[in-house]
């Protein structure tokens, strides 16, 4: 009997160890599906939220030749938002989006993802260890990384409404784009005064870094910092002639600051116009740039004052037919030994996109080393040895060469057919230090030749074909050397899905 006995303490002890070891493991396992439950739990806040989807897939086959212009050196390339672009290259840019709110509360979100169809860059992700992954990181790009592209968020208190993001914000896109256009981050308000003017007033963050030289410095949170503030007006003629045209004053303040290279505060007036008068539509732009910067390298200061100006005009002889011309001139630096630094450079220049000249699959709205042309601008500002005070990534030269273009096109609609043929013309405003470093080039920097077709065959879906052709001038043979006179050719075949 004591035996058994001592055996059922054994049992009952043993019992007890199992519940105690079971309970823990509960417990443990309790923990984080609880924490996950309440730890940044979001709910839907009520049921007076009207929500919309949409979204969009373009897939741009390329054939690309002589982007170097014949000249060799490893310039047989461009980049664009998707990455390098050579040979032939498949972009394919997927966005999907949503837009919500009621009375006084909306939101904006856009997803993307923009890459080259390749097997590393669909269901696995970006190629990290691909070249073009990390010049789309030393050039401020996301490449094939999937995230939130365009982000609005808003409040109307009535009298003006406050928001924020990163999406896209612009100073003067609807004429000549010299100034600002670009998806940074930004906290702004707007709101009108009467019928006929509204207002917008933002402050954006272009760059905020925090870093550290080496292993004994603190992190240093000036390094780069690059923020600007705008006000921008816009005015619409209610009567006579010219009503619905519209008037926009605007002026931004640029504080660009980078310890290690330049430190510039630049103050851009601008004044924009566009509209429909009759059958023509005018479109101007004056921009004039006001400032100074320390190289703090070279140990120099430098005064800023430079001017650019854009007009255009479009002629609607009937839907099918509108010609159009115009001009558009961004001063270039004279003298790079000087302490003045004349070379206009934008915050970031956006004329890929303004209604006039912008085509998307256009050559000279690419980054090309061969050009000294960056994303989006069509200029040549990344041609020059001084620091400069803007441009996208901060790329634009203090002594860039500036430009001078005129061109002329036309356009039209007819049923589901739509097109567009464009001729410009480029000429430098200020020539730069050829190839011997001592002489000037030529000023003919180039033409280009585009036109695009398109056949929309729904509301969700179109297909166009873009062909863009550059022909180099003396001046892209003296900046280079003299084998450098190919023609620059792509085509590109736009799908293009929406919803």
């Amino acid at each position: 009997m004591g035996s058994n006995l001592k055996c059922n303490v054994i049992k009952e002890e043993n019992l007890m160890k199992k519940l105690v070891v079971f309970a823990i493991v509960l417990a443990f396992l309790a923990v984080p599906l609880t924490a996950f439950g309440t730890m940044g739990q979001m709910s839907p806040k009520s049921n007076d939220i009207n929500v919309s989807w949409f979204g969009s897939l373009k897939t741009y086959p390329s054939w690309m030749s002589n982007l170097d212009f014949g000249g060799g050196g490893g310039l047989d390339w461009m980049l664009d938002e998707n990455g390098i672009l050579a040979d032939h290259n498949v972009r394919n840019e997927l966005r999907m989006g949503w837009k919500g709110g009621n009375d006084t509360f909306d939101f904006m979100i856009i997803l993307e993802a923009d890459f080259n169809l390749d097997k590393n860059n669909t269901d696995r992700g970006a190629n990290r260890d691909s070249a073009t992954y990390q010049i789309l990181q030393d050039q401020g790009m996301n490449g094939g990384e999937f995230g939130v592209e365009k982000l609005d968020i808003g409040y109307n208190f009535g009298p003006f409404r406050i928001h924020t993001g990163w999406t896209t914000r612009w100073l003067d896109i609807k004429t000549g784009g010299l100034v600002y256009g670009d998806d940074h981050p930004y906290i702004g308000l707007t709101g009108n005064l009467g019928e006929n003017f509204s207002w917008e007033a933002d402050y954006t963050i272009v760059y905020d870094a925090t870093t550290r030289s080496d292993d004994i410095t603190p992190f240093n949170g000036t390094k780069l910092d690059w923020r600007f503030y705008s006000v921008k007006g816009m005015y619409k003629i209610p009567s006579g002639f010219a009503k619905g045209f519209v008037i926009s004053p605007f002026y931004a303040f640029s504080d660009n600051n980078d310890t290690q290279t330049n430190n510039a505060q630049v103050s851009y007036f601008g004044l924009e116009g566009y509209g429909k008068i009759g059958m023509f539509t005018p479109r101007f732009e004056i921009a004039y740039a006001d400032g100074s910067t320390d190289d703090n390298a070279a140990g120099q200061d430098y005064d800023i004052s430079a001017m650019a100006a854009f007009a255009s005009v479009d002629v609607e002889v009937c839907p099918g037919f509108i010609p159009y011309l115009g001009i558009k001139w961004e001063e270039g630096d004279s003298d790079p030994t000087d302490d003045d630094i004349e070379a206009f450079n934008a915050i970031t220049d956006i004329s890929r996109y303004t209604p006039t000249f912008g085509m998307e699959n256009a050559i000279v709205y690419r980054y090309l080393t061969s050009l000294g042309t960056h994303l989006y601008s069509g200029n040549f500002n990344r041609i020059g040895t001084q620091p400069g005070y803007g441009g996208i990534s901060n790329s634009s030269r203090g002594d860039a060469p500036g430009l001078l273009m005129w061109g002329l096109g036309f356009k039209g609609k007819y049923e589901k057919w739509s097109y567009k043929v464009q001729y410009m013309s480029f000429q430098f405003d200020e020539e730069p230090i050829g190839l011997d470093g001592v002489t000037r080039t030529d000023d003919e920097v180039g033409q280009e030749f585009d036109v695009r077709v398109a056949y929309t065959f729904s509301n969700h879906f179109l297909i166009a074909n873009t062909f863009a052709a550059f022909d180099p001038g003396d001046g892209v043979q003296d900046r280079l050397g003299n084998d450098f006179d190919d023609t620059a050719l792509v085509n590109t075949i736009e799908l293009i899905w929406s919803w």
